[in-house]
């Protein structure tokens, strides 16, 4: 039968995801403003840390700075904030999506427009507006 150690050595406890998001946390902040705007979300699986970038010309400047954010991994660890998280490898991917362009309306629905009457009051009681209120009456009445 295996000790209670062993078994909790083996199965993820709770707070060891919240330990990883504080680590990845401290990773972001170390970045450039402009990489820290543009990464999406960032994520641990196998020892391979992956951003999700929003555009793919920051995934290239992440390629192009992998040596750096590597020696700072490192200072991060000797510094001995992130001992629990090993990272063996970086790699980067773009969640950039194209905007859908508005789908037209087909020309086979007709669309009617209700023709304007002549048949409303006039409760204006400013005499300029109840004049204004008549000519559009007559333009009305000579459109139909």
């Amino acid at each position: 039968m295996k000790n209670v150690k062993e078994i909790l050595k083996h199965t993820p406890l709770p707070y060891d995801k919240i330990k990883i998001q504080r680590c990845l946390k401290l990773v972001t902040s170390c970045l450039p403003i402009h990489l820290k705007n543009s990464i999406s979300y960032m994520y641990l699986k196998n020892e391979t840390l992956y951003f999700a970038t929003k555009h793919p010309a920051i995934n290239f400047e992440l390629y192009q700075k992998l040596t750096d954010i590597k020696m700072m991994l490192r200072a991060i660890q000797l510094k001995k904030r992130c001992l629990s998280i090993k990272i063996t490898n970086i790699k980067a991917y773009t969640t950039y999506k194209k905007e859908k362009t508005p789908t037209k309306i087909p020309s086979d629905i007709k669309f009617y427009i209700k023709k304007p009457t002549v048949n409303f009051k006039n409760k204006a009681k400013n005499k300029q507006i109840k004049e204004k209120f008549e000519e559009i009456r007559e333009i009305i009445k000579n459109k139909n």
